[in-house]
């Protein structure tokens, strides 16, 4: 262990070394090379990644070079969950307000105050920030978010002293935003939009794609988002810079190097993955060049890989539970490092990119419509669902299901925005469906095909 230890730090000192120059996309739209091979990338070996792209479960894929597209695949602004992606954008708050001397790293949850349901022991409570953002607490009491096998494999309360050994858990990951809420002042959703993606340009992110989960058994929720691709790219690119953008330091540069350097390198449950930072992965052996990354559910990634200047951002359809195996994306991922074979122009030709919006022409309906679906509808699995109007829009929110912007396609059915696949269908109460009760309709295939509400 010692001797992996070793090899990761003199990785990380050689990466942060690199020479380095600041790159971003336009203000408002991402640029692209106009042709790849000015980037330094081979059309061809482009190729490739595209035929192994069409091959897997992806949804999207993007891929930035200098602070430019060489690639985009699939819908680059379709908001999809980040799942556990979002501990990286922590990690990036706790820098900003580190950063400001709002909070201190070293606290205990005692001096902060900190406790849970059925309390936390006098040991745990001498847990610091640190252990918490380095998954090392020795903290093992339930959480929010808490998938089946983080459950199962959690240790004994009380197994480990703080600090002794890592273990991903959630409710070290989650107590960082009360933390984090209670120790700067700030709304943690409030202060990401402010402190994050309105300075990053952020084409998608909205507070409306941020919300809580909950768990009886925990006071401290996990944090959601559901962000666009090409937003965490802009994420991507603010690390790549060292944490500047546009002549601003938005994170210091000392503390994209702690995040990104390996606290943790022997990784129960994750064996084939080389270190872990500030909730961030560090790898040094899985391609033909070192990274770190931020993971999530199912396939979602976005990969720094500093020698070539290079962000990737994956993404998968967990709306619909598709996913797509490790060793696929890695593969995708090192056939795209394996096309940056040459040195760009000097002077690359660049064009906007640009897509096409595929949101349907929406129906107007009356009020009295809108009227009659509102309220309460009780889902099997989801719980909870309430369409609810806001401003100008229509929206299905619950606490498992998140917030989804809904459109009238005609009287009946509505389009759901970032979900496209499926289609809410509002359905008159019957004797086989009561009033208020919600199901979702599978193809032959189990796919889900339709969310259909009974008012």
């Amino acid at each position: 262990m010692i001797h992996k230890t070793i090899r990761i730090a003199v990785y990380l000192l050689l990466v942060h070394s690199l020479p380095f120059a600041y790159t971003q996309p336009h203000k408002s739209e991402w640029m692209r090379y106009s042709n790849p091979v000015e980037g330094g990338f081979d059309n061809d070996q482009l190729k490739m990644v595209k035929e192994q792209f069409s091959q897997m479960n992806s949804a999207s894929y993007m891929v930035v070079h200098s602070g430019h597209v060489v690639l985009s695949l699939g819908d680059i602004s379709r908001r999809f969950m980040c799942h556990s992606m979002r501990k990286s954008i922590m990690s990036a708050m706790y820098g900003i307000y580190v950063d400001k001397s709002k909070v201190n790293l070293y606290a205990t949850l005692d001096e902060l105050g900190i406790d849970d349901k059925r309390g936390l022991t006098t040991r745990e409570k001498q847990a610091r920030i640190h252990d918490l953002i380095t998954a090392r607490s020795g903290i093992y009491h339930p959480a929010a978010y808490e998938p089946r096998g983080m459950k199962e494999n959690r240790p004994q309360r009380g197994s480990r002293r703080p600090g002794e050994e890592f273990f991903y858990n959630n409710w070290d990951f989650n107590v960082l935003v009360t933390i984090l809420e209670q120790s700067a002042q700030i709304n943690f959703f409030d202060a990401t939009i402010r402190d994050l993606a309105n300075p990053l340009g952020m084409q998608d992110l909205r507070r409306e794609d941020m919300s809580f989960r909950y768990n009886p058994e925990s006071d401290h929720p996990a944090y959601l988002f559901k962000m666009s691709t090409r937003d965490l790219a802009r994420f991507g690119q603010l690390y790549l810079n060292k944490g500047a953008w546009r002549g601003q330091q938005i994170i210091t540069e000392s503390w994209v190097e702690k995040s990104t350097s390996a606290y943790s390198s022997d990784l129960p449950g994750f064996k084939n993955r080389g270190g872990y930072g500030y909730l961030w992965w560090v790898d040094q052996s899985t391609f033909s060049e070192p990274c770190y990354y931020a993971s999530g559910l199912g396939g979602h990634r976005v990969f720094i890989f500093p020698r070539s200047k290079l962000v990737i951002v994956h993404n998968v359809n967990t709306y619909l539970n598709q996913f797509e195996r490790e060793e696929n994306i890695n593969k995708l991922v090192q056939l795209t490092l394996d096309a940056k074979s040459k040195n760009e122009a000097p002077d690359p030709a660049l064009e906007l990119l640009t897509f096409e919006d595929k949101t349907p022409r929406k129906v107007k309906l009356s009020k009295r419509i809108f009227a009659q679906y509102q309220g309460d509808y009780q889902h099997p699995f989801f719980g909870k669902i309430s369409v609810v109007p806001h401003n100008d829009n229509f929206f299905i929110k619950g606490n498992k299901l998140g917030s989804f912007r809904i459109f009238p396609l005609s009287k009946t059915e509505f389009f759901i925005e970032d979900v496209p696949e499926l289609t809410l269908i509002f359905e008159p109460s019957s004797e086989k469906n009561a009033k208020g009760t919600a199901i979702t309709k599978l193809s032959d295939e189990r796919i889900p095909i339709s969310f259909n509400l009974h008012y």
